[in-house]
């Protein structure tokens, strides 16, 4: 009678103990997301603002993640107590990401002289820039990896379910991410600026070290604030990692982030690039994840209930993907709407129509897969760790995938297409004998969705992305050819006047970028002219930004001229040069003088 009446107890200090650490973590997701993205801002001055130089900031961010990941994928807490450990990491990632914000622009100037030397050598620029950069997140992001496997360490979190326990915590800290990207860019930097928005993020992770210091304090904890001359983890590798899960794991992550990069660039379509766009559109990515999260640590109540599962969700996320492209409501937007008249609340129903559906399920995946990790691995942050781990390295393949490979490859649309393939294949890979046994229930339902994925294939519209396209350039001109490059999309418009051309318009994304109309042309030719004009004894040009090469055009004319460099950050403007025509005009890159620099 008395184990009876224990039981409830447990029960409730274990879902106490959930909830003040899903309290801790949401903090803890403030500040992360805030430094993350303060850190890519900051990173432009540098290491540039190419496609290149935010790629290399970004792998190495998620190498840093990576890296804490593994740790706990092979270590045991070693005498201090998780939630002091916790404490110190959460201290770390304070300090040391103020010191990266107040830095970076001190490293831009100190580094300038090294880049400009390097300047002609661009593979060994890019390998230093990576280096560097890597080297500067390190610390704090391998402390932020190690965050989630060392809280759930806690001794009095194991009286809970872990499936449950994760799925809230996972959750509990993306949701933390959300109002860390709503709160910076919508307030936050307009309010304190770049340095009192970096101070804000770290005392929210100052403050959940706080927390976990008080708690292990009420509970006693006091003999693990004595300083100990080792380190806290020792490596402890015994366990047999389940290498199908971890490959879904992998998978989920690789797919949810090219997805990522993939959904951004289709709505740059109806959406002018902005902080507060790509604020709104990664809030609703991470809102998604993190109430899957809360959702699968709701509904969770043994791992092999969920194992099973595991092929219906990825399926379901293979459709999601499908319905939430073809349903995408563009036409709320009317075509002739400037991108930059959109409303935040137009740009949030946009993202949520087309994203938030599969980014629901992949928070519901996650927690499902770490829990069937677990149920192999047994130790708690092992287990996590290894899980995180994989979906870490995903995450950090997928966007390189997405924006060097697909993108420029097959274009938006096939790239979406290969991604819900991507979800079929690894439901495929998880599934067991019993999932298509067609006299069980969930055999019945993975048959279902399978036919679902088959039917939707059968019938999608490929002529799709036309619509979306069209829209873009505001069904206006004629469409002389179209490229989709790594970091944007390129529409060259052609516009006739009795039948012969008249002037062209580059559209980037869905933003007249340039043109050659006489009126543009003629302040154009100007910042060439003007220049000339007051100092005509000039040799040499430097032009920052091609466009349509109006300005470049003037110049080649200029007979004294010797030298005359060009640079842009992307190589399809160059690489559409030689489709515009006119009057006394002809491709300036031709010119021997000339030299293009594709870099920030």
């Amino acid at each position: 009678m008395l184990a009876g009446r224990a039981e409830p107890r447990r029960n409730l200090y274990a879902m106490t103990r959930v909830a003040i650490l899903c309290g801790i973590l949401f903090l803890s997701g403030i500040g992360a997301l805030i430094f993350e993205t303060l850190w890519l801002r900051l990173s432009g001055l540098a290491f540039g603002n190419s496609v290149w130089a935010a790629a290399l900031i970004l792998s190495s961010f998620m190498a840093g993640l990576a890296l804490g990941n593994a740790i706990a994928a092979s270590s045991r807490v070693r005498r201090w107590r998780p939630l002091h450990f916790y404490a110190l990491l959460e201290v770390l990632v304070a300090f040391l990401g103020c010191t990266i914000v107040f830095g970076l622009p001190l490293l831009g100037e100190l580094m300038r002289p090294v880049w400009q030397t390097l300047w002609n050598y661009q593979p060994t620029l890019l390998g230093l820039r990576f280096i560097l950069s890597f080297l500067i997140l390190l610390v704090p992001t391998t402390a932020m990896g190690l965050t989630l496997p060392v809280l759930v360490e806690d001794p009095l979190l194991r009286q809970a379910n872990f499936g449950r326990a994760i799925g809230l915590l996972y959750g509990s800290n993306t949701l933390g991410a959300v109002a860390g990207a709503v709160l910076g860019e919508g307030y936050l930097i307009a309010a304190f600026g770049l340095y009192g928005t970096g101070v804000a993020a770290g005392l929210a992770v100052c403050i959940a070290a706080a927390i976990a210091l008080l708690i292990a304090k009420i509970d006693g904890d006091t003999a693990a604030l004595i300083p100990q001359r080792i380190f806290p983890l020792r490596l402890d590798v015994s366990y047999r990692p389940p290498w199908r899960l971890l490959v879904v794991s992998f998978g989920t992550g690789c797919i949810l982030l090219s997805l990522e990069v993939i959904w951004f660039r289709f709505l740059r379509l109806y959406v002018a690039s902005s902080p507060t766009a790509f604020a709104i559109m990664l809030a609703v990515v991470l809102a998604g994840i993190g109430f899957g999260g809360i959702v699968a640590g709701a509904i969770h109540r043994r791992s092999a209930r969920l194992n099973h599962l595991l092929p219906v969700l990825l399926l379901l996320a293979a459709i999601s993907t499908f319905l939430s492209y073809l349903f995408f409501p563009g036409e709320l937007i009317p075509a002739s709407t400037d991108v930059f008249g959109l409303s935040w609340r137009q740009i949030g129903l946009l993202s949520i129509a087309l994203m938030f559906p599969v980014a629901l399920l992949s928070g519901i995946l996650f927690p499902s897969i770490a829990a069937n990790v677990q149920a192999s691995v047994g130790d708690w942050m092992n287990s996590t760790g290894i899980t995180t781990l994989f979906n870490t390295t995903g995450a950090a393949l997928g966007p390189f995938l997405a924006s060097f490979v697909l993108l420029p490859g097959i274009g938006y649309q096939w790239s979406l297409i290969l991604c819900a393939a991507g979800y079929v294949l690894l439901g495929i890979l998880v599934s067991e004998r019993s999932s298509w046994s067609i006299r069980r229930p969930i055999g019945l339902v993975t048959i279902a969705l399978c036919a679902a994925v088959t039917l939707l294939l059968a019938i999608f519209p490929y002529n799709r992305a036309d619509v979306h396209f069209g829209h873009a350039r505001h069904f206006l001109g004629h469409l002389v050819t179209k490229i989709e490059g790594p970091s944007d999309t390129y529409q060259v418009l052609r516009y006739d006047l009795f039948g012969e051309p008249y002037r062209y318009q580059l559209l980037t994304s869905g933003f007249s970028m340039s043109g050659t109309a006489p009126q543009s042309q003629r302040y154009m030719r100007l910042f060439a002219y003007l220049p000339l004009a007051f100092r005509p004894e000039s040799k040499d040009v430097l032009l920052i930004c091609y466009g349509c090469g109006i300005t470049a055009d003037a110049f080649v004319h200029e007979s004294r001229l010797k030298r005359i460099d060009i640079v842009d950050v992307s190589k399809e403007v160059f690489g559409l040069a030689d489709f515009y025509s006119g009057i006394n005009y002809s491709n300036p890159l031709h010119d021997p003088r000339v030299t293009a620099f594709v870099q920030d």
